[in-house]
């Protein structure tokens, strides 16, 4: 939160300083964000790639400002409110672990994520622009600060036990393949939890080397973290911004830019591999580097 006010207040320092000079044209706008995460995927033990992030759609919303040094050029702010993510699926090589009464069990086997990630940011771009007759080109960086970090889901497992067993629904044996919702709120879930959702419903018992494992339902953003390692997704987002817009008229226009981030959005503390687990059963943490991209379609108005 403090970083968000100090960002806030800075922008608006920069704006005053402006408009002394009364230079500046004030606007909104509003359009379509066409988003994916750039990242590395993870690979099971043959070097096959299990992980994919596709696009996904999204919006944004906010104040304009533009600065004119001459009438063909000049510096543009804006303050949005945007949201973007991505699709991801992982599906391959996999592991759980079913804690119980009196322990836990390791469990290798297949797993299938299908998760929708939506990360709301508030953006301050900052570009300079060139203008010629109706056409105007323009380009600079971006900051962005996560306000809200959610995924929804799914997830399918089928394993086996070190002796041999099939993981499977108590008490149908032959039900071996588990499927459990996902409701991620990765800024406030805790360690080993389920979401909200699963203190209403009935959890899921599974039966592992003859123990009996009651998990939830549906599963929060950390059910597998043994303790806080902190958020999946950093804070801070920053990166290259370009584009082009026409102007329908003085005031009203169209613009496409990319969007195209150059820090890592996750946590590498907090980054658990979904394919891999230690020789003694330890987790196994990431050092992959995700980006934000994202492809904008809008229309604005200024005055």
């Amino acid at each position: 939160m403090d970083k968000i006010l100090k960002a806030i207040a800075l922008f608006l320092l920069v704006l005053g300083s402006f408009s002394v000079n009364a230079q500046i044209k004030y606007g909104f706008k509003t359009g379509l964000n066409f988003a994916h995460i750039i990242g590395t995927s993870e690979t099971n033990n043959a070097g096959a790639e299990l992980e994919t992030w596709k696009n996904t759609t999204g919006f944004h919303i906010g104040m304009t400002f533009a600065y004119k040094f001459t009438d063909n050029f000049g510096l543009r702010g804006e303050f949005l409110y945007s949201k973007r993510g991505a699709k991801y699926t992982f599906e391959g090589q996999s592991y759980r672990i079913f804690k119980h009464s009196t322990g836990s069990v390791l469990t290798l086997g297949t797993s299938r994520y299908l998760i929708n990630v939506n990360n709301s940011y508030l953006d301050l771009p900052i570009m300079a622009y060139g203008r010629l007759g109706d056409w105007e080109l323009y380009g600079g960086g971006y900051v962005g600060i996560l306000v809200q970090s959610a995924g929804e889901g799914s997830l399918r497992y089928s394993g086996k036990t070190a002796l041999g067993n099939d993981v499977f629904v108590n008490p149908n044996k032959s039900d071996t393949e588990l499927n459990f919702n996902l409701n991620h709120n990765y800024r406030r879930d805790d360690p080993g939890a389920g979401s909200a959702e699963s203190d209403n419903e009935v959890p899921v018992s599974v039966k592992v080397d003859g123990f009996i494992s009651e998990t939830p339902k549906t599963l929060g953003a950390y059910y597998d973290y043994p303790e806080g390692v902190g958020n999946l997704y950093n804070s801070l987002d920053f990166g290259l911004v370009g584009g082009i817009s026409f102007y329908i008229s003085n005031a009203l226009y169209l613009t496409a830019r990319v969007q195209y981030g150059l820090s890592d959005i996750t946590n590498n503390d907090a980054d658990l591999s979904k394919a891999h687990i230690g020789t003694n059963g330890e987790l196994i943490y990431r050092a992959d580097k995700h980006q934000n991209f994202m492809i904008q379609a809008s229309v604005g108005f200024s005055f």
